[in-house]
């Protein structure tokens, strides 16, 4: 095992080893009956995500921090801002490989929780966010997906109710002061990747610790062209 894949296996071992407050969810550590399809969604997500980091890790040009995982995003698929039907091959416009090389990945979300969605029963889960971001990415000549890291300031799902986790909510700022530790570690593990803060939160976040950050709006709420053109002014 190389170095820098130690280091993936050492930042993901810390990323499972954080114990979810209320109404959280940790997806590389968390088992939900009734949501996920089996403990071994665990390993399946913990897996996921160090095969996204191994081509990028050091070697990223940029890391977009948003703001926390989402449950139509990391939270099934393990991987930050992006969908389980990415990672298994089932989206249009993100094929697996541009998120990791080998076969595809493997869905954790049960068929059945969203009824009656037909389309998260085939495929899993898609999120909005991710397939603009995505888009963005895969629109430049010059850049490669491997050029960026997605992340998230708090890296974990905060869901409103446990009576409905498939929901998302504000992360409080204990929450992302929580979370700022591992985005602290990931930038310094890619010391020469530029910072790109996704929305306010992430942005006020770094700000406050004085971590060196570009700033676009986040894409959701009618804010898509807004963010293109952003992204594309910084990179």
């Amino acid at each position: 095992m190389s170095q820098t894949q130690q280091q993936i296996r050492e930042f993901v071992a810390g990323i499972q080893a954080y114990v979810s407050p209320v109404n959280v969810i940790n997806p590389w550590r968390d088992y939900v009956t009734g949501y996920d399809i089996g403990p071994e969604a665990v390993k399946i997500r913990s897996e996921h995500l160090v095969r996204y980091l191994e081509p990028r890790m050091s070697k990223a040009r940029y890391i977009f921090i948003a703001e926390a995982v989402g449950y139509q995003g990391a939270r099934f698929s393990g991987v930050p801002l992006t969908s389980e039907r990415m990672v298994t091959g089932n989206h249009l416009l993100v094929d697996h490989q541009m998120i990791f090389p080998g076969e595809p990945g493997v869905r954790t979300s049960l068929p059945n929780i969203a009824k009656p969605n037909r389309s998260q029963a085939q495929y899993g889960f898609a999120e909005p966010t991710a397939s603009i971001i995505w888009d963005v990415v895969l629109s430049g000549q010059k850049w490669k997906p491997t050029d960026f890291i997605f992340w998230n300031m708090y890296p974990f799902h905060p869901y409103q109710s446990s009576q409905n986790m498939m929901t998302n909510r504000t992360p409080t700022s204990a929450e992302l002061e929580d979370g700022l530790l591992y985005a602290r570690e990931l930038i310094g593990l890619n010391p020469d990747a530029q910072i790109v803060a996704i929305g306010r939160k992430s942005a006020d976040t770094l700000s406050l610790y004085r971590i060196k950050h570009d700033h676009v709006p986040h894409p959701a709420n009618g804010r898509a062209v807004l963010f293109r053109e952003a992204v594309r002014m910084i990179i």
